[in-house]
């Protein structure tokens, strides 16, 4: 089947998720063993769990300031897109955006995305953390295509091997040195200009 609508990884493929955690927690270092402490948390929960509780467990577990969550939250929403995240907006198929976090927070990253998704999922509202496939196969619902019909482009290596799990076409792009490539199947690149250009050449090669 060809790819007829593309979900997208909001918080680390769309927006510089980084700098708000690399902020709250005082440094790039401390910030990404933070934001990885809340995504094993995430993994092995599955089920929607508050997010602001996970976060909260992973600061104290890594003896950060008890501020830090509030300050994570105040700079949420400063938070940008990737400057190559303009390139979305040239795509012809209906897109949506996939995240790992509460709604209220979800809803703050995607406008300040300045672009026009068809929807915007949290896991608050599926009811599940990626990588479980029960997210993906909500987000390939609301779009309205078969998980066979649809691209995911992720921004973390276990994000990517989630969506192929769950049956979904997958373009990883590398936002940290320490992703690099995921899996060997799985398509990496290191801007989602890059990615766009390879989606509108393959539309228009069916057209």
């Amino acid at each position: 089947m060809t790819v007829q609508g593309v979900l997208f990884d909001l918080l680390m493929g769309v927006m510089n998720s980084l700098d708000p955690w690399q902020s709250a927690a005082g440094d790039l270092e401390r910030g990404l063993r933070w934001r990885d402490a809340v995504t094993a948390r995430m993994v092995a929960a599955r089920r929607y769990v508050p997010y602001e509780d996970l976060v909260a467990d992973a600061a104290a577990e890594l003896g950060l300031s008890r501020r830090a969550p509030a300050k994570l939250k105040d700079r949420w929403s400063e938070m940008d897109p990737w400057p190559d995240a303009a390139a979305v907006s040239r795509l012809s198929l209906p897109y949506g955006f996939v995240t790992n976090t509460s709604t209220a927070l979800a809803r703050i990253a995607a406008d300040r995305s300045r672009l026009q998704p068809r929807f915007t999922l949290s896991a608050e509202e599926a009811g599940w953390y990626k990588p479980d496939p029960a997210i993906y196969e909500a987000a390939c619902q609301r779009i309205g295509l078969d998980p066979a019909q649809t691209m995911f482009v992720a921004g973390s290596p276990y994000d990517a091997a989630g969506a192929r799990a769950a049956g979904l076409h997958v373009w990883l792009v590398v936002r940290r040195p320490d992703h690099r490539r995921g899996e060997a199947n799985i398509r990496a690149a290191g801007s989602l200009v890059e990615i766009v250009d390879s989606i509108v050449r393959d539309s228009a090669a069916r057209e």
